[in-house]
């Protein structure tokens, strides 16, 4: 059974610790957050690059956690900011991403089993099809499907109106049906 993520005010109280140099409450503000924030970066560059880029993120919340002020946003709303700054940030400065060649089949003693290997070249087919959105349809749909917000925490994050936050959606995922149909993923799996 997997533990249930604090609510607001428990995450709240989690960074108050942490502002205070409490390095426990730190850490379990890691632990919740880490499988959301890794999701989100993963679905915007290289397989190889993810680790580096979260691990970037959470020392970047920890250097800034003092300024961080619960006003205008809730806490995970920051977090994701650093995160989202983070991506733009890396990919200013490492320009030239050469693509990932769908083709190479690992037949090696060490490959996974055959499940896991189509359910990871899915994932390279949707990955993909996310990165032939605009950037704005690539943030709305990874946020809201990949790592479950609400348009109202998205458009904290973006700094956009909710209502644009549902345009952004709903031509996003137009616009990604299209590239999956087009790298013939069947409108089954839709």
């Amino acid at each position: 059974m997997t533990p249930q993520r604090p609510d607001d005010s428990q995450i709240d109280a989690l960074v108050v610790s942490a502002q205070e140099g409490d390095k426990d409450a730190f850490g379990k503000i890691y632990d919740t957050f880490f499988d959301a924030i890794y999701r989100y970066v993963f679905f915007r560059m290289r397989a190889g690059e993810v680790e580096d880029v979260v691990e970037n993120i959470f020392i970047k919340c920890w250097m800034n956690l003092d300024k961080y002020e619960k006003r205008d946003f809730s806490f995970s709303a920051w977090l994701y900011k650093i995160a989202c700054n983070t991506v733009i940030d890396y990919h200013r400065s490492h320009r030239k991403i050469e693509a990932i060649d769908e083709r190479i089949v690992d037949e090696s003693e060490e490959a996974m089993p055959k499940k896991i290997a189509e359910d990871g070249l899915m994932s390279e087919k949707v990955r993909a099809a996310l990165n032939q959105l605009k950037d704005p349809y690539r943030q709305v749909v990874t946020l809201k499907f990949l790592n479950g917000l609400s348009n109202f925490e998205i458009a904290e994050i973006l700094g956009e109106r909710e209502g644009n936050i549902r345009v952004l959606q709903f031509r996003g995922l137009k616009e990604l049906k299209k590239n999956l149909e087009e790298q013939g993923i069947s409108r089954e799996i839709l």
